[in-house]
């Protein structure tokens, strides 16, 4: 499979390339070596917050009033990243707000963006890339939409300008893509071409955590089996599950990896609550293959019936037992994942999940999501992008 000689991939307004390994750092890594095969180049470009975020997000550091003086850097896979200056905040609420901060980013770029003679593919990740489109020369332009955004509890976002801004994002970009079942029924209206792309996980890498790993320092002394967790511990989780089961299900050690926001103080008295914080993606093998059983304890909100959670697929790969609540794209595994959000129903099929464990079940997890790989993802984004350059 190849693009066009010197074709150029842009990916706008991502979370960081830096942070927690996403669906968009996926694809940009794939990307990069597709188009690399003819000269191709990708950029990735972040979304850097603005001069308040910057002070108050870890995600957002305050070196990003300044990084951009150093222009791009290249990263060992080849892509072009680039970190633009804060902008001005309310970004989401007016739209007049954004489209200056992009015209200023546009500018701190400057002559430093490079393109080749090919076509440039413009890959939107955020409703606020909007502002992106037109000033990159883009021949094909995508919105890759995995959340609903306007569903995110940020004092700093207004619902209905986040929507409106969508919209018309909609209507301009080429083709929308979307990450779940319920996205693509409600960002298909008003798209000229939308298409379904779910989802995956590099399966081999997960695959690892079969074999026993000697136990992190961090873990070396948890003696009862682990049910596990690792990702974002915020508000979109259901701690009052979580509390429950910690309480109840004493037998365990519940571990929970990655960043948090929240105030885990009070579940941190429990003996068997273990919170140590965010982790090397290169190092979660290490951590799953102690692990009994995992779990997805996602409310079920406005936002989490959107989700299509990249964990499922990396649980599974790490052939594990998985428990979940019940939103849409979890459900899709209920044959082989217990889904429930009843306290006592979801102890209680992590108790039998771990009990009735076999090396056959292992199998039937592994099988069930050998194919479910990025690299597949990406050929199913460079077929659609072949589609709008014909």
């Amino acid at each position: 499979m190849n693009f066009p000689d010197e074709t150029t991939i842009i990916i706008v307004d991502a979370p960081g390339l830096k942070g927690i390994r996403q669906r968009v750092q996926q694809l940009a890594s794939r990307f990069a070596k597709i188009v690399s095969k003819n000269n191709g180049t990708v950029w990735y470009i972040d979304e850097p917050g603005n001069i308040v975020t910057v002070f108050i997000s870890p995600e957002k550091p305050i070196s990003n009033l300044w990084r951009w003086i150093s222009g791009p850097e290249k990263t060992s896979d080849e892509i072009r990243h680039f970190i633009p200056p804060a902008g001005l905040p309310f970004g989401y609420h007016n739209v007049g707000i954004n489209q200056w901060n992009h015209f200023w980013y546009r500018l701190t770029l400057g002559s430093r963006f490079k393109k080749g003679n090919g076509p440039v593919i413009l890959i939107v990740a955020n409703v606020l890339g909007y502002g992106w489109l037109g000033r990159l020369n883009e021949t094909v332009s995508i919105y890759d939409c995995a959340d609903e955004i306007s569903e995110f509890k940020q004092a700093s976002l207004n619902r209905e300008a986040v929507k409106a801004q969508e919209r018309k994002l909609i209507g301009a970009v080429d083709a929308v893509v979307t990450t779940s079942l319920n996205l693509h029924e409600s960002k298909s209206p008003g798209a000229k071409k939308s298409m379904l792309i779910r989802n995956a996980a590099e399966i081999d890498h997960f695959k690892k955590a079969r074999q026993k790993f000697p136990r992190p320092e961090d873990i070396k002394n948890l003696k009862k089996p682990i049910v596990g967790f690792y990702g974002y511990l915020a508000d979109w989780l259901d701690w009052e599950l979580i509390e429950y089961c910690a309480k109840n299900g004493a037998e365990f050690d519940w571990l929970y990896i990655g960043p948090t926001t929240r105030d885990l103080s009070s579940l941190e008295k429990l003996d068997n609550f273990h919170f140590i914080g965010k982790k090397p993606y290169d190092d979660l093998p290490q951590y799953l293959s102690h692990f009994s059983c995992a779990h997805i304890p996602f409310d079920r909100t406005p936002l989490t019936v959107n989700v299509n959670p990249v964990k499922i697929y990396e649980y599974l790969a790490a052939s594990v037992p998985v428990v979940a609540t019940p939103l849409p794209e979890l459900e899709l595994f209920s044959d082989i994942c217990p889904v429930t959000d009843d306290p006592e129903k979801y102890l209680a099929s992590i108790r039998q999940d771990i009990a009735e464990n076999s090396e056959e079940k292992s199998n039937i997890r592994i099988t069930r999501v050998e194919n479910e790989t990025w690299d597949q993802r990406i050929l199913d984004y460079a077929n659609l992008i072949t589609e709008l350059l014909t």
